[in-house]
């Protein structure tokens, strides 16, 4: 596997197979929602621009989507019977998307002005909130105990997503010198692998699949979740602009703790001191900026962070590996979570 992080790929199939599966369902929820929310919301997902006309943005890759998908078909069933899942993770996915720009100031998202930027702070509020409700109400629709289950079990990863937030936050006040890695890896396994491992969950849950299948996916979504937060923190410092969707740097500039930044820090190379002083500065420029992402490369910052990811991949494509599934299943389960990670399609060898 290649140095992360990641580059410039189309979508696998597989993928965009779920895409399309969830798109008519998606559109038919957020519909209901009132027409000024509606509009913030299919602005964010790539609908439509600002004034409501139709377009082709940069929108969610409904990875979530796929993995309810998938978890169905690994349950031997349609995944049509999983449709309301699928819809309500990428609902709530959005509605995690909406709320993190307002709390980190991002400005940009998907390649375009964040919704706060567009819509104001309160609307894009408003319209999150909605998403919420309406992932909720796509499952407690579904008749049976099925749908009560599967809702359960998204009100509860919500829960799980809001305590990591927080304690995110928290990180971000400590000294970089006093963040423990495994405690910090343990959020980023929950913001980036909570969701997906939730939607294994809901889709095995709809299907009626078995117990153990889900936890097993659970797991591996989890892992891989854990590597994509830790390739998020690399795309964000050494990342191509276009490509991630925001302005270079940008963790950097926000003083944000990410993987990268703490174990450059808490290195004991030369540049690890130069590092925290520039860090220290009230204001950084963009030769700053530059300067810091090459001191946390020769303080071993992006090599471990690399590691990270690497080893976080390996343990999820290792936890799929030892279940019992078609081939088929098994093999777009795997490319699910390859491209979770490296945005690079994997080929049937499992090599990119």
């Amino acid at each position: 596997m290649d140095s992360l992080p990641v580059s410039s790929a189309p979508v696998p199939a597989v993928i965009e197979r779920a895409r399309t599966f969830t798109r008519p369902a998606l559109e038919q929820a957020v519909s209901r929602l009132h027409p000024d929310l509606a509009r913030v919301c299919g602005y964010y997902f790539g609908w439509c621009d600002a004034e409501g006309t139709p377009t082709h943005g940069r929108g969610s890759r409904s990875l979530q989507a796929c993995m309810v998908m998938l978890a169905a078909e690994a349950s031997g069933e349609d995944p049509q019977v999983a449709l309301p899942g699928a819809v309500a993770v990428e609902l709530l996915h959005n509605f995690t998307l909406l709320h993190d720009d307002i709390i980190d100031g991002d400005t940009i998202r998907r390649g375009r002005p964040a919704a706060w930027v567009t819509f104001g702070t309160g609307t894009s509020l408003l319209a999150a909130d909605a998403l919420w409700a309406a992932a909720l109400s796509a499952l407690i629709e579904v008749p049976g105990t099925a749908g009560r289950a599967a809702a359960r079990a998204l009100n509860t990863s919500m829960g799980v997503i809001i305590n990591a937030v927080a304690g995110e936050a928290v990180f971000d006040r400590t000294p970089a010198a006093e963040i423990d890695v495994d405690a910090y890896l343990a959020i980023c396994e929950t913001k980036g692998g909570e969701l997906l491992g939730t939607a294994a969950t809901i889709g095995t849950l709809l299907a009626g699949g078995p117990a153990d299948q889900a936890r097993s996916l659970r797991e591996a979504a989890r892992h891989a979740g854990a590597a994509w937060q830790a390739t998020n923190d690399l795309e964000n410092i050494w990342g191509n602009v276009a490509l991630v969707g925001k302005p270079g740097f940008q963790d950097l500039r926000q003083r944000k703790h990410t993987l990268p930044v703490i174990a450059a820090l808490q290195s004991e190379h030369p540049s690890s001191r130069a590092l925290r002083g520039l860090l220290d500065r009230k204001e950084l420029d963009k030769a700053d900026l530059t300067l810091a992402a090459d001191l946390i490369e020769e303080a071993g910052g992006r090599a471990f962070t690399e590691r990270v990811a690497h080893d976080r991949l390996s343990r999820a494509l290792d936890t799929l590996a030892v279940m019992s599934l078609p081939d088929t299943v098994h093999q777009n389960l795997a490319t699910l979570l390859d491209f979770t990670v490296t945005r690079r399609p994997r080929t049937p060898s499992g090599k990119e």
